[in-house]
């Protein structure tokens, strides 16, 4: 049996192979990396094509824009935030609240974040299970949309150490967000915490009576 001739192989061919597999290496990682990035991507866009395809429950009476390209966007995010707090249904919140949400009027007491919003209105349906919202105005200019509420309802609940008679609610409420791709980033609120208030601690005008 012969034995293979040998030959050597030059030091500089060594190295030219060992650095033709770290560059294989490499392309292979970044091929990987751009495929990883390619699949975030396209899974963003998908979250855009389920966030449309989310239809708010309510509508704006009066809806002024500026009719910016971002515009629709951007009230269809205040729509969403609104029929949150027309159903309760915290699927309107996740859609329409960035992740890194801030409010910027929070009240005392209130988690900051997304969670503050879900535990306040898991509260006042407590007190008022048959709250209603309506989006009497809803203004649109550049990345703001200023929205006025209007919340309606019953007391049959409890709030705090009270407890509801079947009073009337109805009272309003400003809000004003801040929309970055499509999710409100920021918010400033002021309610009509007078006039709630007043209702709560008020007798009903007849026991069980509703208007």
């Amino acid at each position: 049996m012969k034995n293979r001739p040998y030959c050597a192989v030059a030091p500089w061919i060594k190295v030219g192979l060992w650095g033709s597999g770290l560059l294989g290496l490499a392309i292979l990682g970044f091929s990987l990396s751009m495929t990883v990035v390619a699949a975030q991507g396209e899974s963003a866009l998908a979250s855009v094509d389920v966030k449309t395809a989310l239809t708010p429950k309510v509508t704006a009476m009066e809806l002024i824009s500026d009719g910016s390209p971002q515009s629709e966007t951007i009230a269809h995010a205040a729509l969403l935030y609104a029929s949150f707090w027309d159903t309760g249904d915290p699927t309107f919140t996740h859609w329409a609240l960035a992740t890194h949400f801030i409010d910027r009027t929070l009240p005392q007491g209130r988690a900051q974040g997304i969670t503050g919003p879900l535990d306040a209105s898991k509260a006042f349906r407590a007190a008022v299970p048959d709250l209603s919202v309506t989006v009497e105005h809803l203004l649109v200019v550049g990345d703001r949309a200023v929205v006025r509420l209007r919340f309606n309802g019953h007391f049959t609940g409890v709030f705090g150490d009270q407890r509801g008679q079947g009073q009337k609610i109805d009272f309003r409420a400003v809000d004003m967000y801040r929309v970055r791709d499509g999710f409100i980033t920021d918010n400033w609120h002021l309610e009509d915490y007078q006039t709630l208030f007043s209702q709560l601690a008020s007798k009903a005008v007849s026991t069980g009576a509703k208007s």
